[in-house]
Formats: structure tokens, sequence, C-alpha cells
């Protein structure tokens, strides 16, 4: 039965080769859009991960703050168990490094004098200090005279993974919509294909032919349509990637935990591919099972 199946589903696949690409090219370009989606996410969610593990606390002295003093305070901060290290960094390293970021910018520097950029301790905490609410807890600890301003990252960190949980659940909205539309179209499609062998399957049921021996060579059909569809979404997704995140990651000077942006991992590029072998097969499914509801 199984040596049937699969002659006569490459068969249709064969004689309707036209209305099967249609059919495949609609699963491709949904995989597509989801792929892209998969790939944006997952390098967006490693930058907030890397973000929300490396939150720097900047405490910036005033002026005239004598040196002895800045280390003494620096000293109290590193010895708190909440603490991982704390860098002081100097008027001159400060200058030192803004010029080194920023082009043309030591000219400006020079005319408005050395010590134009305070001073400040560069702040990391422990691992298990690292929350937005511990981080809030500890600055209000430190509220020490010496100190100009106090600035964190963590505020808009948070403000960031608000915005990808909101992308996350429109992408699940927008995901359900397209595969809701690829289910359709590509069972309208076999719906094509199935109506140019009408007589044929009508026959079949009339003497005796179950719904498993008539549906069977359909649903490998749209088994194969989705694999090979999926299949040219991947490489379509990896083609993207190639061409534009590392041209972005050169442009942006961007890096995940110092590593480049990365592509999909193996289970989501399988994921993909089961994706649309299932879509290719419900597709089927739906029509297939238009035809058996309608026939004598």
């Amino acid at each position: 039965m199984m040596a049937h199946v699969l002659r006569r589903a490459l068969r249709s696949l064969w004689e309707n080769l036209s209305l099967n690409l249609v059919a495949t090219a609609v699963i491709s370009a949904a995989t597509l859009l989801a792929g892209v989606y998969l790939a944006v996410m997952v390098n967006l969610t490693g930058v907030v991960d890397s973000w929300d593990r490396d939150v720097h606390i900047s405490a910036y002295f005033f002026s005239d703050v004598p040196v002895d003093r800045r280390f003494a305070v620096k000293d109290e901060l590193g010895a708190r168990p909440e603490v991982a290290e704390v860098h002081y960094v100097s008027e001159q390293e400060a200058a030192a490094w803004l010029v080194d970021k920023v082009q043309d910018v030591e000219p400006v520097l020079a005319e408005l004098g050395p010590e134009v950029l305070p001073s400040s301790l560069e702040i990391t905490m422990a691992d298990e200090a690292n929350g937005p609410a511990q981080i809030a807890a500890f600055i209000d600890t430190i509220d020490y005279a010496e100190f100009e301003v106090i600035d964190y990252g963590q505020e808009w960190v948070q403000r960031f993974n608000t915005f990808l949980a909101l992308l996350q659940v429109m992408g699940v909205v927008l995901g359900s919509l397209i595969f809701t539309a690829a289910v359709f179209l590509v069972g309208n499609t076999m719906h094509l294909v199935v109506y140019a062998r009408k007589q044929e399957l009508e026959t079949m049921k009339l003497v005796g032919a179950t719904w498993t021996f008539i549906s069977l060579p359909f649903l490998l059909e749209g088994a194969l349509q989705g694999l090979v569809g999926s299949g040219v979404a991947l490489l379509g997704v990896y083609g993207l990637h190639r061409l534009l995140v590392f041209q972005l990651q050169d442009a942006l000077q961007l890096a995940i935990g110092g590593e480049a942006l990365s592509f999909l991992s193996w289970p989501a590029c399988t994921g993909l591919l089961s994706a649309g072998v299932f879509l290719g097969v419900v597709g089927c499914l739906v029509s297939v099972h238009r035809f058996w509801r309608a026939a004598p």
C-alpha cells in the first residue's frame, strides 16, 4: 500500500506541477516570515539578556571631592557583599575613553579643559543582586554626599524588555493569522488538484475505497510540499542573515556576549521544517475532507 501511496503522490505532484508550485510557494512565504521573526527575536533577546547580566552603576563625584576621599568611598562600596567590582575612573581616563569612542571630540575637550568630565565609580553588581528591585534598593543606600549623579541603565533595559514582550505577543497574533491564511490558500490550491481528479476519486469511493486509501497520497503530497517550501524558506532566512544581519553588526558594532549575532539554532531550524510539513498536511487534509463530504 505504501508503494502505491508514494507512487500516486509523486505522479500527482508532476501532473499538477503548476498548482503544486503555488502551494509550495505559499508555504515557503509563511515559513520565511516565521523564520525571519524568530531570527530577530533570538538576537534581540540575547542582546537584552547580555545587558541584564552586565548592568553597571555609574556614580559621578563632585569635582571638589578630594582624591583620597574618592578612593575611601570606593573601598567602602567594594566591601559590600552585593557588589562584585568597583572601578575608579579619573577625569583623564574619562576624557581618553571619550576621545577613543567619538571622532573629532579631542579639540572640544582641549578647549573646555582637562577636567570637564567628572571622575566616577563604575560599580558592577554581583549576579545574585542584579535584579531591578535589588539595584534600586542598593542605590537608595549609597546616597553619599560626594556623588553628584548616580546613573544606571536598568530602567531602559526594563522598558526594552516590555517592548520585547509586546513584540512577542504581536508575533504570536500575526503568526496565527499567517498560519490560518496559509492553510486556507494551500487548502484551496489542493482543492483544485483534488477537483482535477474528481471523477477518479468518486469512482474509487463508490467501489469501496476507504478514507485512508484516498487521503494518504494527498497527505504525503502536502508533506513533500511543506518540506520543500520550508527548506527554501530556511535557505532564504540564512541568506538574509548573511546579507543583512552581519552588515548591521559591522555598522552598529553590536555583539551578544562578545560573540557575533547568531543564526537560528538547530532545534529552531527543525521546528521550521516541521511547521512547513504540518502546514502542507493540514492544507491537504482540509481539501480532501471537503471532497469526502461532498462526494456521493
